[in-house]
């Protein structure tokens, strides 16, 4: 099953974060982009170097991506692109 998500690239590490779930804070390598909220709101911050807002299709749930986060398993929220 395949879940749309609220995704931000970072322009300076190109790194792709999403938050999970409600509370869940996620930060790119670099630092410059964060983005909050999971499903129930959308909060970005960022940087000098800014980002670019997509949206992400991925294969997980949103219990999958909630159970994620609560377990601190971290498999998903971060995408490193090279």
């Amino acid at each position: 099953m395949k879940t749309k998500v609220n995704a931000i690239q970072c322009r300076g590490c190109s790194d792709i974060i999403y938050s999970r779930a409600r509370h869940d804070f996620r930060t790119c390598s670099c630092g410059n982009c964060s983005i909050d909220g999971g499903f129930d709101y959308m909060k970005i911050s960022f940087g000098y170097n800014g980002y670019i807002n997509m949206p992400l299709e991925i294969k997980a749930t949103e219990k999958d991506l909630w159970e994620d986060w609560n377990s601190g398993e971290d498999c998903y929220g971060l995408i490193k692109v090279d």
